[in-house]
């Protein structure tokens, strides 16, 4: 698992909690997720290597992520968190990973766009069928969204 969304995680202005968490969160938070066994930090230099490696030291005060229960679901509400809670979709939509995209698009990340036309199934794809909506702990309107992600990238 990846444990800092893209860095949206690490940064106020981008995170979808509208708060940064700390490094050390995020992979605390990712290893106690059911069934994750590792995760994959993002590591372009040294620098990146011993903040990271930091988490191996790090006290527990500082591995308790609780404070993101202050982020959500009120200040996340109908705010897309990319949690999949959602899935599965009938259609195959990943609307986590679909809505990430667009998030860093939105937010200026220039290769969102290449990565969003990687995939096999798209916001296009949405028969607007609900099930994902019925699903989502943040009661995010995904069928709008997918239209409002669809329009987004068939403009650039």
């Amino acid at each position: 698992m990846k444990p800092f969304g893209g860095g949206q995680l690490l940064n106020t202005k981008t995170s979808p909690f509208k708060e940064a968490l700390t490094k050390i969160q995020c992979i605390q938070y990712a290893l106690d997720r059911p069934g994750v066994l590792t995760v994959l930090p993002g590591v372009r230099n040294r620098k990146d290597l011993a903040d990271v490696l930091k988490y191996l030291e790090a006290s527990e005060k500082e591995r308790d992520y609780s404070v993101m229960g202050q982020f959500a679901p009120q200040n996340a509400e109908e705010i897309c968190v990319y949690c999949n809670h959602c899935q599965p979709c009938p259609r195959g939509l990943n609307i986590g990973l679909i809505n990430k995209y667009y998030d860093l698009a939105l937010a200026g990340d220039e290769m969102a766009r290449g990565h969003y036309e990687k995939l096999a199934v798209k916001a296009e794809d949405c028969v607007k069928c609900g099930h994902c909506e019925a699903r989502c702990p943040f009661h995010v309107k995904q069928e709008d969204r997918m239209e409002e992600i669809r329009r987004y990238f068939e403009s650039l």
